[in-house]
Protein backbone atom coordinates (compact mmCIF):
# COMPACT_ATOMS: atom_id res chain seq x y z
CA UNK A 1 0.00 0.00 0.00
CA UNK A 2 1.48 3.58 -0.74
CA UNK A 3 1.52 6.49 2.30
CA UNK A 4 -1.88 8.35 1.87
CA UNK A 5 -0.51 10.46 4.59
CA UNK A 6 2.34 11.83 3.46
CA UNK A 7 0.59 15.05 1.77
CA UNK A 8 1.95 15.31 -1.44
CA UNK A 9 -0.10 16.22 -4.77
CA UNK A 10 0.56 13.39 -6.88
CA UNK A 11 -0.50 13.07 -10.62
CA UNK A 12 -1.65 9.48 -11.86
CA UNK A 13 -1.80 8.41 -15.89
CA UNK A 14 -4.02 5.03 -16.13
CA UNK A 15 -3.48 3.08 -19.30
CA UNK A 16 -4.82 -0.54 -20.30
CA UNK A 17 -3.03 -3.94 -21.09
CA UNK A 18 -3.96 -5.05 -23.89
CA UNK A 19 -1.56 -7.83 -24.55
CA UNK A 20 -2.89 -11.44 -24.11
CA UNK A 21 -1.06 -13.11 -21.14
CA UNK A 22 -0.06 -9.31 -19.60
CA UNK A 23 3.12 -8.13 -19.51
CA UNK A 24 6.46 -7.49 -17.45
CA UNK A 25 7.17 -3.73 -17.47
CA UNK A 26 11.12 -2.87 -16.47
CA UNK A 27 11.08 1.15 -16.69
CA UNK A 28 9.11 4.26 -16.88
CA UNK A 29 10.33 7.18 -18.76
CA UNK A 30 9.36 10.95 -17.61
CA UNK A 31 10.06 14.33 -19.06
CA UNK A 32 10.51 17.26 -16.51
CA UNK A 33 10.83 20.53 -17.48
CA UNK A 34 11.83 21.38 -13.49
CA UNK A 35 13.07 19.94 -10.52
CA UNK A 36 14.57 20.14 -6.91
CA UNK A 37 17.59 20.48 -5.48
CA UNK A 38 17.76 18.04 -3.00
CA UNK A 39 14.41 16.26 -2.29
CA UNK A 40 13.72 12.80 -4.63
CA UNK A 41 10.62 11.98 -7.26
CA UNK A 42 9.34 8.70 -7.31
CA UNK A 43 6.71 6.51 -9.36
CA UNK A 44 4.44 3.99 -8.30
CA UNK A 45 2.56 1.47 -10.45
CA UNK A 46 -0.86 0.93 -8.79
CA UNK A 47 -4.07 -0.52 -9.42
CA UNK A 48 -7.31 1.59 -10.48
CA UNK A 49 -10.52 1.16 -8.94
CA UNK A 50 -13.94 2.03 -11.06
CA UNK A 51 -11.87 4.39 -13.14
CA UNK A 52 -9.87 6.20 -10.20
CA UNK A 53 -6.27 5.85 -8.81
CA UNK A 54 -6.29 2.86 -6.19
CA UNK A 55 -3.94 2.83 -3.21
CA UNK A 56 -2.87 -0.46 -3.73
CA UNK A 57 0.93 -0.36 -5.43
CA UNK A 58 1.75 -3.14 -7.04
CA UNK A 59 5.06 -6.08 -6.11
CA UNK A 60 8.40 -3.55 -7.00
CA UNK A 61 6.10 -1.53 -8.55
CA UNK A 62 8.04 1.67 -6.67
CA UNK A 63 10.79 3.44 -7.53
CA UNK A 64 12.69 6.70 -6.30
CA UNK A 65 14.95 8.64 -7.53
CA UNK A 66 16.93 11.80 -5.96
CA UNK A 67 17.35 15.49 -7.92
CA UNK A 68 20.72 14.20 -10.04
CA UNK A 69 19.15 11.06 -11.77
CA UNK A 70 16.65 13.86 -13.11
CA UNK A 71 16.96 14.76 -16.46
CA UNK A 72 15.64 18.59 -17.32
CA UNK A 73 13.88 19.85 -20.84
CA UNK A 74 13.08 23.42 -19.96
CA UNK A 75 11.88 23.86 -23.41
CA UNK A 76 11.20 21.09 -25.88
CA UNK A 77 10.34 17.97 -23.33
CA UNK A 78 12.56 15.35 -25.23
CA UNK A 79 15.34 13.88 -22.80
CA UNK A 80 13.25 11.05 -20.96
CA UNK A 81 14.13 10.62 -16.71
CA UNK A 82 14.72 6.91 -16.61
CA UNK A 83 12.43 4.76 -13.02
CA UNK A 84 14.08 1.42 -13.82
CA UNK A 85 12.28 -0.67 -11.29
CA UNK A 86 14.77 -3.14 -9.36
CA UNK A 87 11.98 -6.27 -11.08
CA UNK A 88 10.31 -6.36 -13.89
CA UNK A 89 6.60 -5.30 -12.61
CA UNK A 90 3.79 -8.09 -14.07
CA UNK A 91 0.71 -6.53 -15.54
CA UNK A 92 -2.29 -8.67 -15.69
CA UNK A 93 -4.24 -8.69 -19.39
CA UNK A 94 -7.41 -6.31 -19.98
CA UNK A 95 -6.78 -4.80 -17.03
CA UNK A 96 -6.23 -1.06 -16.04
CA UNK A 97 -3.18 0.13 -13.92
CA UNK A 98 -1.95 3.90 -13.59
CA UNK A 99 1.19 5.17 -12.97
CA UNK A 100 1.38 7.58 -10.41
CA UNK A 101 4.55 10.48 -10.05
CA UNK A 102 5.09 11.95 -6.69
CA UNK A 103 7.38 13.90 -4.97
CA UNK A 104 7.77 16.06 -1.04
CA UNK A 105 8.59 18.79 -3.24
CA UNK A 106 6.69 21.70 -5.23
CA UNK A 107 9.60 22.30 -7.84
CA UNK A 108 9.43 19.63 -9.41
CA UNK A 109 7.39 20.06 -13.14
CA UNK A 110 6.77 17.12 -15.78
CA UNK A 111 5.70 17.98 -19.55
CA UNK A 112 2.13 16.61 -20.01
CA UNK A 113 0.10 17.00 -23.48
CA UNK A 114 -2.90 19.04 -24.16
CA UNK A 115 -5.03 18.48 -26.64
CA UNK A 116 -5.23 20.88 -29.26
CA UNK A 117 -1.77 22.59 -28.65
CA UNK A 118 1.37 22.60 -30.49
CA UNK A 119 4.13 19.48 -29.69
CA UNK A 120 7.10 21.52 -28.62
CA UNK A 121 9.20 18.95 -29.39
CA UNK A 122 10.37 21.12 -32.65
CA UNK A 123 7.72 18.78 -34.69
CA UNK A 124 5.29 21.62 -34.96
CA UNK A 125 2.35 19.17 -34.96
CA UNK A 126 -1.04 19.45 -33.20
CA UNK A 127 -2.20 17.18 -30.83
CA UNK A 128 -5.01 15.85 -32.44
CA UNK A 129 -5.13 12.54 -30.33
CA UNK A 130 -4.63 11.04 -27.15
CA UNK A 131 -1.68 8.36 -26.93
CA UNK A 132 -3.32 6.40 -25.05
CA UNK A 133 -6.51 4.91 -23.73
CA UNK A 134 -6.28 6.36 -20.26
CA UNK A 135 -7.02 9.65 -18.16
CA UNK A 136 -4.61 12.44 -16.33
CA UNK A 137 -5.93 12.33 -12.63
CA UNK A 138 -4.37 15.55 -10.26
CA UNK A 139 -4.75 15.20 -6.52
CA UNK A 140 -4.38 17.31 -3.60
CA UNK A 141 -4.21 14.67 -0.59
CA UNK A 142 -3.49 11.37 -2.49
CA UNK A 143 -7.07 10.19 -1.77
CA UNK A 144 -9.63 12.19 -3.61
CA UNK A 145 -9.16 12.56 -7.76
CA UNK A 146 -9.83 14.66 -10.56
CA UNK A 147 -9.94 13.70 -14.28
CA UNK A 148 -8.07 16.03 -16.40
CA UNK A 149 -9.62 14.84 -19.68
CA UNK A 150 -7.44 16.95 -22.24
CA UNK A 151 -4.32 16.29 -21.12
CA UNK A 152 -2.03 12.79 -20.74
CA UNK A 153 1.27 12.95 -18.90
CA UNK A 154 4.01 12.59 -21.20
CA UNK A 155 5.42 9.19 -20.59
CA UNK A 156 6.98 5.78 -22.33
CA UNK A 157 6.72 2.47 -20.90
CA UNK A 158 8.96 -0.01 -21.35
CA UNK A 159 7.97 -3.61 -21.55
CA UNK A 160 10.67 -6.26 -20.70
CA UNK A 161 10.70 -8.87 -24.18
CA UNK A 162 11.68 -12.57 -23.64
CA UNK A 163 13.40 -14.84 -26.21
CA UNK A 164 12.18 -18.44 -26.35
CA UNK A 165 15.08 -20.30 -23.85
CA UNK A 166 14.90 -23.79 -23.01
CA UNK A 167 16.25 -24.49 -19.56
CA UNK A 168 15.52 -27.13 -16.43
CA UNK A 169 14.32 -26.13 -13.44
CA UNK A 170 14.43 -28.40 -10.60
CA UNK A 171 12.16 -28.21 -7.60
CA UNK A 172 12.66 -30.10 -4.55
CA UNK A 173 10.65 -30.05 -0.83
Amino acid sequence: DTDDDSGNDPLAQTFLIEEDGGCFITKIDLFYQLKDNVLPTWVEIRNVINGYPGPKVLPFGRKVITPDQVNLNDTTGTTPTKFTFDSPVFLQAATEYCVVLQTDSLDYRVWIAQMGETDVSGSDRVISKQPTLGVLFKSQNNRTWNAIQMQDLKLTINRAKFKNVLGTLALSN
